[in-house]
């Protein structure tokens, strides 16, 4: 790229971004990695929805969601122990490929026909429980390599602009689906994603290749090698993050679980399946962007991390309040929007500067513990608050049930605010501590 071609494109991102000259390549491949990870994934996502309501059924999500726990653990267990052995470049690549290969093997095995119906169960499980872990993998990966490439100052000025890429990326996926559903099969839509996800991995070659950071092969952090979970619980810090994100994916998923719930009694077909969930993730995707673009930003450089975390937990807590008064599908449609949109875009950004003041080691292993099986074990306290939900308290107090597994999730709520605050006094601390 020529210095004047620099220039000019520097200039015209001034309002959005603070990049130097020689960070505009990589932040330009990076924003196009998580746009076409995120891409790929969003078109994943209407499908396991539209395979919880056909194949596996509302009622039965707390079984899929104990079996991506079990699923996660060894999973997460088994990277971290290689994660360190393994050079980055591999380590990536092979992610990479089994992506692609278990993309392949569902585009096989789930049913080709326009409407979803007569298929196997368990591949409807295997599917759920896969896209569950790939969306937590490939985003933890990425986020995992920009915080060990990218110096504090680096992360503060690019992340939220990297982060844009990946809202784009969301709100075109959905939109494939939401203007391809009716004529792409659910199998052409998997290849799809396969191909699309092999040019991520190009992209993420280039950015290995051009990283003036990345450690040399076989760097080791000092001292003796410790699991993923031995960073974890023998750090406070790291202790304050691992509660927010269990107390966090709780909360979300009771309330995903409310929503599909209310939307089953609506009796509707696949075609009108994937058109709900089609507009629903676009409406969510879209005001994603809009926060990410326009506000984000803002309310890290006004409030820093200790501020912008209570976001997220403030809105479940408004979100429950309509819902106890107004339980209607229209009202946890639009609070599942909002409450999403800004955990995709505050909080999840900021959630990634919070690993910043670590180590290399904690932000690959840690962090990778954290963002997949602290994530999943909420999906499994979650899976006992619906089935108590589903089997006990619908099942004997109707509509009253419903509101009573909302006042658990407000009282969770309290809790997390109080999580918030202390993770950002901790990480106040520890950027203080860097710097000096």
């Amino acid at each position: 790229m020529s210095g004047e071609t620099s220039d000019d494109t520097i200039a015209l991102l001034r309002p959005i971004v603070k990049v130097k000259p020689d960070e505009l390549l990589l932040l330009g491949v990076s924003s196009a990695w998580i746009f076409l990870a995120l891409t790929a994934y969003y078109i994943i996502k209407p499908i396991r929805s539209t395979v919880l309501q056909t194949l596996i059924g509302v009622d039965n999500k707390w079984i899929a969601l104990l079996a991506t726990t079990v699923f996660v653990a060894f999973f997460s267990y088994g990277y971290g122990m290689i994660v360190d052995a393994v050079p980055r470049k591999k380590l990536i690549v092979g992610t990479f490929v089994s992506f692609v290969a278990c993309l392949g093997g569902f585009a096989l095995l789930l049913p080709h026909g326009k409407e979803m119906t007569g298929g196997s169960r368990l591949v409807g499980y295997a599917f759920f429980v896969w896209v569950s872990t790939f969306n937590l993998m490939v985003v933890s990966q990425f986020w995992s390599l920009a915080s060990e490439v990218w110096t504090k100052d680096q992360g503060v000025r690019l992340f939220g602009a990297i982060g844009v890429g990946g809202v784009a990326g969301s709100i075109f996926g959905t939109v494939v689906v939401s203007k391809q559903a009716k004529s792409l099969m659910t199998y052409q839509m998997l290849l799809l994603c396969s191909v699309i996800l092999l040019v991520c991995l190009g992209l993420s070659l280039v950015v290995l290749s051009r990283l003036p950071r990345a450690p040399a092969k076989g760097k080791k952090d000092d001292g003796p090698k410790q699991s993923s979970i031995g960073m974890v619980l023998g750090s406070p810090y790291l202790r304050l993050i691992a509660m927010m994100m269990l107390v966090l994916n709780l909360v979300n998923t009771n309330n995903e679980w409310i929503l599909d719930k209310v939307l089953s009694a609506q009796n509707l077909s696949t075609a009108q399946l994937n058109e709900f969930y089609g507009d629903y993730f676009l409406f969510q995707n879209t005001l994603t962007f809009l926060i990410q673009f326009f506000v984000t930003a803002r309310v890290q450089a006004t409030f820093g991390a200790r501020g912008a975390l209570l976001f997220e937990p403030i809105v479940g807590l408004v979100g429950g309040l309509v819902f106890t008064v107004f339980p209607r599908l229209s009202v946890i449609r639009t609070h599942k929007i909002v409450e999403n949109a800004t955990d995709y875009s505050i909080q999840s950004n900021t959630r990634e500067l919070l690993y910043v003041p670590v180590s290399p080691a904690e932000k690959y292993s840690a962090k990778n513990f954290n963002d997949t099986f602290v994530v999943r074990l909420g999906d499994a306290l979650a899976a006992l608050s619906i089935a108590i939900a589903s089997n006990v308290l619908l099942a004997r107090y109707g509509e009253v049930g419903m509101k009573i597994l909302v006042g658990f999730d407000l009282v969770l709520g309290l809790v997390w605010l109080r999580i918030a605050v202390g993770i950002g006094r901790a990480h106040q601390k520890r950027m203080a501590d860097k710097e000096s």
